[in-house]
């Protein structure tokens, strides 16, 4: 016989005991609650107060402390879930401003020099550009032979006369002529010939109409400087273009070709006088339409300028440049393209020429003459081998004439939500703009002739374009918030408010992956060797050794 005393005495263990008391000796209780969930609580509880113990997020470590009362512990866990609270604000207000404000434009150089960026290309499009003597007297024997019928004479002249100031927002010019029936169906007896090569034959030749030219003050030949360019206006004068392979061909290899210029003022830049001879003006149209827009882009909107005036037309270039970062967002969302991302839905260029918001407009009218009228004119739209377009004809412009209405105008999608259209038919062209943006906001000045001009044979108009200053305004597009930028302020949103860190979220991790699949397996091994240990019956009560591993 033995005695309860006699018994081994209890020690510290060398094994941590999940659950019960330590020692040799674990008196069997009888659980408080015998439902299933109070079940699963006594289960686990075991392993959670062993985490909040260790947990290296501040404050858990106090809701699972012996030494701490029920209010103590009721505080801490009050602090808890409102420093998570606020960390959960924060972080939520703070990922909306990454997901709805991501970039930023800011001002990268208030001094920046005009000559770090190329002086425009102007583009001087006569409105009264046909030479008359010649389309009367050479140019129908020219095109269409010396043995042409006379109502083919009369097809022709009066055809390009009603052409002669062409621009594709501008086709109900030509009412006189597709109002006559007689010509309009006769008007396919012109397909054969090639319209580039009769503007070019029947316009002014740049000796006729420019007179005196200087630039940068200096005097240069007008014809050296001033080439031919179709543009959406038509055939005009073009100075520092780089649209034709011989001005391709020179910015290869003159690096100071686009041309630029570090001084302004007037006087500065380009100063034209034109002279307009007027045996081979008809009554009518009278001024130029000016052009300004970048070298590398097809056709701008133009400006009209009055005859016998001298207009002096200030500029202001405005220069933004989009950071490489900005790529990892899409260009809808950063409202630019760069001129490398050709595959994006939202690229659309004109073949062969650098990318500018210009030449997407021009494209996306090119492209609504090709649904309207299946082919693309010649006179409007850059020609490519790139492109299997087939080429107006005279008697396209049929077509032209009666979808006028929607080229003259051009709409963006988003305007039906500010702008109620009281016009069904338009050109909607969505263009974004260049990440490397070059605009020049301009100011027309327009006066009188002095006398000492008038008196002269220098012309009946002077147009001088220059800088406004020998500064501008250089602005950098960039990221506001990056992904590495969301992850340190957040990082320091939780280490603020919970004291924790990224490791803190990887042993949390661990703790409730690889730590509890450990904790239920050896759970179950303590079950199965339960199972096997012998229990000595003494008295009411039931004592069970519990064996201890190192």
């Amino acid at each position: 016989m033995f005695y309860p005393m006699e018994l081994p005495q209890p020690r510290r263990p060398l094994y941590k005991d999940y659950g019960g008391k330590p020692g040799l000796i674990q008196a069997q209780q009888i659980p408080k609650d015998n439902s299933r969930l109070g079940k699963i609580c006594q289960y686990f509880l075991p392993y959670l107060k062993e985490y909040a113990a260790e947990s290296s997020v501040h404050g858990i470590r106090y809701l699972a402390e012996p030494r701490m009362r029920k209010f103590e512990r009721l505080i801490w866990l009050l602090i808890m879930v409102i420093t998570s609270i606020g960390a959960i604000v924060v972080y939520v207000d703070l990922n909306d401003l990454y997901q709805t404000v991501r970039i930023q434009t800011t001002i990268k150089n208030t001094m920046h020099p005009i000559f770090r960026v190329p002086f425009p290309s102007i583009g001087l499009c006569p409105r009264n550009r046909l030479n008359w003597r010649l389309l009367e007297n050479g140019a129908v024997e020219h095109f269409l032979g010396a043995n042409v019928s006379a109502s083919q004479r009369e097809l022709f002249i009066k055809f390009f006369t009603a052409a002669g100031d062409p621009h594709l927002a501008r086709m109900n010019e030509m009412s006189s002529f597709f109002s006559n029936q007689t010509l309009t169906s006769d008007l396919h007896m012109l397909d054969h010939l090639n319209l580039r090569d009769v503007y070019k034959y029947i316009q002014f030749t740049c000796q006729d109409l420019f007179h005196i030219c200087r630039w940068r003050s200096n005097p240069v030949n007008c014809c050296d400087i001033l080439e031919y360019q179709f543009t959406e206006s038509g055939l005009c004068f073009v100075f520092n273009a780089e649209i034709s392979a011989a001005s391709r061909k020179r910015a290869k290899e003159d690096k100071y070709y686009p041309l630029r210029t570090p001084q302004y003022g007037e006087g500065s830049g380009l100063d034209l006088f034109i002279r307009l001879n007027r045996s081979l003006i008809r009554p009518g149209k009278r001024g130029i339409n000016v052009m300004i827009k970048q070298p590398q882009q097809w056709s701008d909107v133009v400006r009209h300028v009055p005859h016998e005036s001298h207009t002096r037309v200030s500029m202001v270039p405005r220069f933004t440049v989009t950071d490489e970062r900005t790529r990892s967002m899409a260009p809808g969302v950063r409202k630019c393209i760069f001129a490398d991302e050709t595959d994006n839905p939202q690229y659309k260029n004109l073949q062969g020429f650098e990318y500018w918001q210009g030449n997407c407009r021009s494209r996306c009218h090119q492209e609504h003459v090709l649904e309207r009228c299946n082919c693309s004119p010649s006179i409007f739209f850059p020609v490519s081998d790139k492109d299997n377009f087939t080429l107006c004809k005279a008697s396209d412009f049929k077509c032209l004439y009666d979808n006028r209405l929607t080229f003259s105008i051009e709409r963006h999608p988003e305007e039906k939500e500010y702008v109620k259209n009281v016009f069904k038919e338009s050109m909607i062209c969505d263009c974004l703009t260049s990440c490397t943006q070059l605009i020049f906001e301009r100011v027309f000045t327009t006066t009188t002739l002095d006398n000492n001009e008038t008196d002269t044979e220098s012309g009946t108009m002077r147009i001088d374009i220059f800088y406004q200053s020998g500064w501008f305004i250089q602005y950098q597009t960039n990221m506001r918030y990056t992904f590495v930028e969301l992850l340190a302020s957040f990082g320091g949103i939780i280490g603020l408010f919970l004291g924790a860190s990224l490791l803190s979220a990887f042993e949390l991790a661990y703790y409730f992956s690889i730590g509890l699949y450990l904790y239920i397996l050896n759970k179950r091994k303590a079950k199965k060797r339960e199972s096997r240990i012998l229990t000595i019956p003494f008295g009411q009560r039931k004592i069970t050794p519990i064996k201890y591993k190192h």
